[in-house]
């Protein structure tokens, strides 16, 4: 079987950099993708891991335009009687590509100076498979099914 996942889209907010009850390093986001049939966009929650999730925390923010590649995982949730199904994207690399901050602060007219390194297309590796059965969500970071 085959479970797979390719995206690319911006960041909806700044990432917070958080530990699982493991302590393992994780951040959950949702990346705004651009549907090109209707000009709207899809709002996908997705995880990273480790180091991809501590690089991520550091070098984007709101509005980072990302590709990653990862794997679809669902998981159930009773509460009191109540069945709700999870679906999220787990990521197992990203690429960063620009972020529409940079974008914007090039087009202001002051003097450029050369970066010597932006991270453009820098890519992180998910190096290992991850427990995702403890983590506690909130507000966006979660996709309810009923």
């Amino acid at each position: 079987m085959l479970n797979r996942v390719s995206l690319v889209g911006r960041l909806t907010r700044d990432l917070e950099l958080k530990n699982s009850v493991n302590g393992k390093p994780f951040v959950a986001f949702t990346l705004a993708v651009n549907n090109s049939f209707n000009n709207q966009a899809s709002f996908i929650p997705c995880f990273a891991w480790n180091k991809t999730a501590e690089n991520m925390a550091r070098y984007l923010k709101k509005g980072s335009l990302i590709a990653l590649d990862g794997r679809l995982q669902t998981r159930s949730n009773n509460v009191n009687g109540q069945v709700t199904t999870i679906v999220q994207v787990i990521a197992d690399m990203v690429s960063f590509l620009d972020s529409k901050g940079a974008s914007a602060a090039t087009n202001i007219g002051g003097p450029s100076m050369p970066i010597a390194n932006d991270f453009s297309n820098t890519t992180f590796e998910q190096p290992e498979p991850q427990d995702d059965n403890n983590i506690t969500f909130d507000g966006d970071d979660a996709i309810l099914w009923d």
